[in-house]
């Protein structure tokens, strides 16, 4: 993780010290017009300040491709552990759950708890015993909605599962 902080430093002073001259080089062109009496070295620049300007350009383009990868490579370690933690997770998870879980996720994370007890190989008692449970667990949300009851799956669960690949992944 030091190593990726590094990176990022690096990459951050490569960019400020490539538009502090790419700043420098424009206001040397735009106020020194008339060269009598300059420095050959800022003749030297101000001639050939286009090719500098391209090397800028061609340069902070290679720079933020980098820049990039690497932060998409962190990102996508940080999606690989979450979704091993996920899939842990759900080893600790009964038949029943795991269900539920697949149901409220092709649902969009809601339902009613009479649209569970619906299931096959469901019913109210095995439902409300199951919900119980992944309640305590902290997978899903349970909220009065008249005389029914409206479940929600967690945001975090939801939207690592729906992240995932095509769908929530299951122990077996």
């Amino acid at each position: 993780m030091r190593n990726i902080q590094w990176q990022k430093n690096v990459a951050f002073v490569i960019s400020a010290a490539l538009l502090v001259l790419v700043t420098w080089v424009a206001v040397l062109t735009h106020t020194n017009r008339n060269m009598t009496n300059a420095n050959p070295f800022i003749v030297f620049i101000i001639q050939n300040h286009l090719s500098f300007m391209f090397a800028a350009i061609i340069t902070s383009a290679a720079v933020g491709f980098i820049w990039s990868g690497m932060l998409y490579g962190e990102i996508r370690k940080k999606k690989e552990a979450s979704m091993s933690t996920l899939e842990t997770v759900l080893l600790f998870l009964n038949q029943e759950e795991k269900d539920i879980i697949n149901y409220l996720v092709g649902k969009e994370g809601t339902a009613t708890q009479a649209e569970i007890a619906r299931l096959p190989k469901m019913n109210r008692v095995k439902a409300y015993r199951s919900l119980q449970k992944m309640k305590d667990k902290r997978l899903i949300e349970i909220t009065p909605h008249g005389k029914m009851r409206r479940l929600m799956l967690k945001d975090n669960i939801l939207s690592t599962l729906v992240e995932g690949s095509s769908g929530p992944k299951t122990a077996p």
